[in-house]
């Protein structure tokens, strides 16, 4: 998932973030508001999210807890970021691209 970072609460291994879509023309869309858990005793992951705006994440849900836990994290520049963005607008406009080429076979 790729989030903004909201708030930590390293002690009560908790983070608070934001998950975010990037959008055909590039815009960075934020989808909900997301209540996470901490993996205990990894204070990498607390020290990655600390250090970064956006990152992402992969999590893992147990049938009894209603918040998932992260188990891993992938900070993300603004430069990476941006590029993230770039893909996202050359895949629309490829698909898009191909939409009408086909539009235009029929």
């Amino acid at each position: 998932m790729l989030v903004k970072i909201e708030s930590i609460d390293k002690p009560g291994l908790k983070v608070k973030a934001t998950l975010l879509d990037i959008d055909e023309l590039g815009s960075v869309v934020p989808v909900k508001a997301l209540s996470l858990n901490i993996l205990p005793g990894d204070d990498s992951i607390v020290d990655l999210l600390k250090a970064s705006s956006h990152a992402i994440i992969f999590t893992e849900a147990s049938s009894n807890e209603d918040h998932p836990t992260v188990i891993s994290a992938i900070n993300l520049t603004d430069d990476e970021l941006n590029d993230e963005k770039e893909k996202m607008i050359r895949a629309a406009t490829a698909a898009d691209t191909a939409a009408n080429h086909l539009n235009k076979e029929n």
